[in-house]
């Protein structure tokens, strides 16, 4: 019933969910269709990531104010996470191969979506899909498709990180490939999307606002075979970063 009156009293986040969910089933039919007849290339996995993360950005009324990113070849991109609303920014502004937990198998259009647009889906509880991933992630490298990983692996309000996990700064290390980090934060500190929070309430919450602001910081990129020193030079990055923002 909470749900239902939410729904009931925000007409514009009702329009835009459905935009959302209009847009997901074109970009993905449509990279489906470019995936069977000419296959998969680096043009149709940055169509497709980029075309949806765009439009989602523009149906909702998504600012972001961002920098530029440092040029750094084939790179992993690791953000601070905050919400659901990082990827639609993340994929607009930086179309690459994404790295998610397993279950985004299981929504409308999310396994498909995966194939054409070569993000990796991971099972934490697994140890043969974690050590996959790791091969996965440093194929998608070696092509020339650069990877985003949320290094936290869940959401969290802020307003600084949480602990970052190891995984993803040892295949960096190991492979000596460049660590982009990026600052997220937004403007309404409620757009956070934490706890047991549904998706529906929070977005038809925060979602039927005229405009939502984020702003979005690239750092240096960072090249080191110590995972813990990478680990650690990210975090301290992505904060100094955060704090700058919030003292803006």
């Amino acid at each position: 019933m909470k749900i239902a009156r939410i729904i009931l009293y925000s007409p514009l986040a009702l329009i835009r969910l459905i935009f959302v969910v209009l847009i997901s089933a074109y970009v993905t039919a449509a990279g489906w269709l470019w995936l069977k007849t000419k296959g998969f290339s680096r043009r149709l996995q940055q169509w497709v990531i980029g075309t949806w993360g765009r439009s989602i950005l523009f149906v909702c009324g998504i600012k972001v104010d961002k920098n530029e990113i440092p040029r750094a070849g084939n790179f992993i991109l690791m953000p601070n996470h905050r919400s659901y609303i990082d990827i639609f920014v993340v994929a607009a502004t930086t179309p690459a191969a994404m790295v998610g937990k397993a279950e985004i198998a299981k929504w409308p259009f999310g396994a498909l979506g995966a194939r054409v647009t070569n993000s990796i889906l991971v099972d934490r509880k697994n140890q043969k899909s974690l050590l996959l991933t790791m091969k996965k992630i440093k194929e998608s490298i070696s092509c020339g498709i650069p990877v985003i990983l949320f290094p936290e692996g869940t959401t969290y309000k802020g307003p600084l990180t949480k602990q970052f996990k190891n995984g993803s700064f040892k295949i960096a290390a190991e492979g000596n490939i460049p660590v982009i980090p990026m600052a997220i934060d937004f403007k309404d500190e409620n757009d956070a999307w934490v706890d047991k929070d549904t998706f529906v309430g929070h977005f038809f919450r925060q979602l039927g606002k005229p405009f939502t602001h984020v702003t979005i910081r690239y750092g240096k990129p960072i090249q080191e075979n110590d995972y813990k020193k990478l680990q650690q030079i990210t975090k301290e990055q992505i904060e100094l970063m955060l704090r700058t923002i919030q003292k803006a």
